[in-house]
């Protein structure tokens, strides 16, 4: 490819850190337009060789593109840079691959079509991780990494983000999962980068919640003070005062009680119902202290009409306490008199004073619920200019089609404000901004750094948050602060201590891929996740497609369902688990069960009596005779479903096929597809039909004495096929 070095100049910075990437995996820590991505265009060119390709992967399709429009000012011809994402065909990106030098794509993407073998990573010679932070847990960034380092010798890897977090566990996680092996640090404050940077004023604003909204979180605050001395006084909480507890210590210990719920402690059983009406109250608090009334009075309409139709206890628990419905009562009056959250006033007036001082001025707004913008936006609908929201993907969201014309109509200047939540804090090409509002405080070191980096650029940015007095803000805000400080102080002495993060992968060559055996297993295409992952890690050849019956087919003798203790549990309770029995045992001459979770849970991530769960294992083993195995985990199950192919398929010589839910096209597999539509027919049985009679024809004219013949078909199998074949249709 030809490279445009003339456009691309690099500041000394850049060009220090582009030094430590060249010769080593390296985690590049910079403020928002610092240039980044430059450094991934230089260590790109440095890295194509004739052979090779780039890979650069960002977690949206925006943002992915976003890159592929940033590199083409630099590399030609443009034909050989593609975007891969999940509305690609399979087929197609398989091609674009084969075809194109740099690749920009999601993570979920690459993953997939690594599993599924439509891409191999040996020609790889560098990957971009943007975003780099999210290398945590399952995240695929990790098993990209990990399968990249193990099947490429001549690995390289770059890692990008602006705050990799304020926890070093965190941090130690994001750069063994990367196999980084050098952190490269500069702050804003940093010599070599202040030249390039504006001050951002950071000032903090408060206000008075008014005396009626006060009095609607006291109420709320007494029906939850009330629930959380009962979990005191059953033993389950050391502290009754709110402060004293967090959600993420009310889900732990809802978990925990969930567990013990076999017990048959009444204790236990109301524990977990007053926990999560805890959660609730708490919900309604923030709402109420740090967001709007209007948004306080949606959640409990939501919440009332939930309750007439639930049997959700919690629920039930919430709407009918009295001072619940106090606050309800009084949430109303108060927006019947005009009366709302003083920071929208507040917001308000931030906002037309910058109009005022810059008619042209860009603004963003955060604010953690969604719920709250249709609020900010009534507000500021006022003003002499032109707002939009920004929200995620999820339920009733933007997509990113949406999301990217909204992002260009606010550079091009169309739009003065964008009221978002959180999906404006992430790598998206969103331009300089003269003011950026956090209406919201919360206690994240990542989302405080990132939301302030869209500021502060060619100018002095401003950065105004705001908060209400004697509420959960003024925490937040404090929080946030001292875990930024913190970052700071963590990423230094990782830097300076040349510390090195070891996350050694197995020792595989691509020759150990060539010369061993490959088992095969079809997989479901809804069974996605970590057991496929270890399948690929463990050398199986996945393949994917719709199954009409189980989750993974092992051989053309043994299908696999595969549950969770929740799904187990859940299964049993809409009646599915004994339906899905049938098709098991109709489709597969050995079909199993996996259970796969701590087998303790099976008892508590539902209500329901545990002599009814060892009911229904009961029945499984010994009415229909269905082997039940049970794994601890993911990998786990991953290791059972290879031992079974590698056994049946080596061991054994068993063949492996599927009747995925589309139709063949060679003649023998539509002749297949067509048998194993008659009645309890599977693969197996279908190939001893055609075998025995030849055609399909003689099989549906075979008399019932005939069918008996074959091998596998029985008196009441025969008489079903015959059954469908000889009635009469009515419609």
């Amino acid at each position: 490819m030809l490279f445009n070095k003339d456009k691309l100049n690099l500041r000394l910075y850049q060009q220090t850190i582009l030094n430590s990437a060249s010769s080593q995996n390296t985690l590049v820590v910079l403020p928002t337009g610092l240039g980044k991505t430059h450094i991934a265009i230089a260590l790109s060119n440095s890295r194509l060789k004739d052979a090779s390709k780039i890979l650069i992967l960002a977690p949206t399709k925006p943002l992915a593109l976003q890159h592929m429009n940033t590199f083409s000012e630099f590399f030609e011809p443009q034909e050989e840079l593609c975007l891969l994402t999940g509305e690609v065909a399979p087929a197609e990106r398989k091609e674009l691959w084969s075809n194109s030098k740099i690749i920009f794509s999601t993570p979920q993407t690459i993953r997939n079509d690594m599993i599924y073998g439509q891409i191999n990573l040996k020609d790889v010679s560098l990957i971009v991780f943007d975003e780099a932070h999210r290398a945590v847990g399952d995240y695929a960034y990790v098993f990209i990494a990990e399968n990249y380092v193990k099947q490429t010798p001549n690995s390289r890897i770059l890692a990008l983000t602006a705050s990799p977090g304020s926890d070093e566990y965190k941090v130690d996680e994001v750069c063994k999962n990367l196999f980084i092996k050098k952190i490269e640090y500069r702050s804003r404050e940093n010599i070599e980068v202040k030249e390039y940077v504006k001050e951002i004023e950071v000032t903090y604003k408060s206000v008075t919640l008014p005396d009626e909204i006060i009095a609607i979180k006291s109420r709320l605050e007494r029906a939850a003070q009330e629930r959380l001395s009962k979990l005191k006084q059953y033993g389950f909480v050391k502290t009754d005062k709110l402060d004293g507890v967090t959600k993420k210590a009310l889900l732990y210990l809802q978990l925990t009680l969930r567990k013990q719920f076999h017990s048959k402690n009444f204790a236990v059983a109301r524990g977990i119902s007053v926990c999560a009406s805890i959660i609730k109250l708490r919900h309604m608090i923030s709402l109420v202290e740090s967001e709007s009334l209007a948004a306080l009075n949606s959640y409990f309409e939501s919440m009332w009409e939930e309750e007439r139709t639930t049997k959700i206890k919690s629920v039930k628990d919430v709407v009918n306490d009295v001072n619940v419905r106090a606050a309800y009562t009084l949430t109303r009056n108060a927006l019947e008199n005009n009366l709302e959250n003083p920071k929208l006033e507040l917001l308000k007036e931030i906002v037309q004073e910058q109009m005022s001082l810059k008619a042209a001025s860009k603004i963003l707004v955060f604010t953690e619920y969604r719920a709250n913008i249709p609020k900010i936006l009534s507000v500021l609908s006022d003003l002499p200019m032109d707002t939009h929201h920004f929200i995620g993907q999820g339920k009733k969201g933007m997509n990113q089609k949406t999301q990217a014309e909204v992002i260009e109509k606010f550079r091009e200047g169309y739009l003065n404000c964008l009221v978002c939540t959180s999906v404006a804090e992430e790598g998206l090409d969103i331009p300089q901004v003269d003011l950026i509002v956090l209406y919201t405080p919360v206690p994240s070191a990542i989302k405080n750094i990132q939301r302030r980096g869209r500021t502060g650029r060619q100018e002095i940015g401003k950065t105004i948050i705001l908060m209400a007095s004697n509420t959960a803000d003024q925490r937040y805000a404090f929080i946030a602060r001292r875990k930024e400080r913190k970052m700071d102080d963590i990423i230094n002495t990782l830097s300076e201590n040349k510390k090195t993060f070891e996350k050694v992968p197995v020792a595989e060559t691509l020759d150990n891929y060539t010369t061993q055996k490959t088992a095969l297993v079809f997989a479901d295409s809804r069974e996605h996740g970590a057991v496929i992952d270890h399948l690929y890690k463990s050398g199986i050849n996945v393949k994917v497609g719709q199954l009409k019956a189980g989750d993974f087919i092992i051989s053309e003798d043994i299908g696999v369902e595969r549950k969770t203790t929740g799904d187990f549990v859940n299964s049993l309770i809409d009646k599915r688990l004994f339906e899905q029995a049938q098709k098991m045992k109709q489709n597969f001459v050995k079909p199993i069960y996996i259970i796969e979770g701590k087998s303790e849970d099976l008892f508590s991530v539902r209500n329901v009596d545990s002599r009814a769960i060892l009911g229904a294992m009961v029945s499984l083993i010994v009415d229909w005779q269905l082997p039940v195995i049970f794994s601890r985990n993911p990998e786990e199950t991953a290791d059972i479903i290879a031992n079974l192919a590698k056994r049946e398929q080596f061991d054994r010589n068993k063949k492996v096929s599927v009747r995925f839910e589309q139709k063949p096209k060679i003649l023998t597999e539509q002749q297949q597809y067509f048998i194993e539509g008659l009645p309890n027919i599977g693969p197996t049985a279908a190939r001893n039909l055609l075998k025995h009679f030849k055609t399909p024809r003689s099989v549906t004219n075979a008399s019932l004495d005939g069918l008996k013949e074959v091998e596998g078909i029985g008196t009441i199998l025969a008489e079903q096929i015959r059954k469908l074949l000889d009635e009469e249709y009515k419609d």
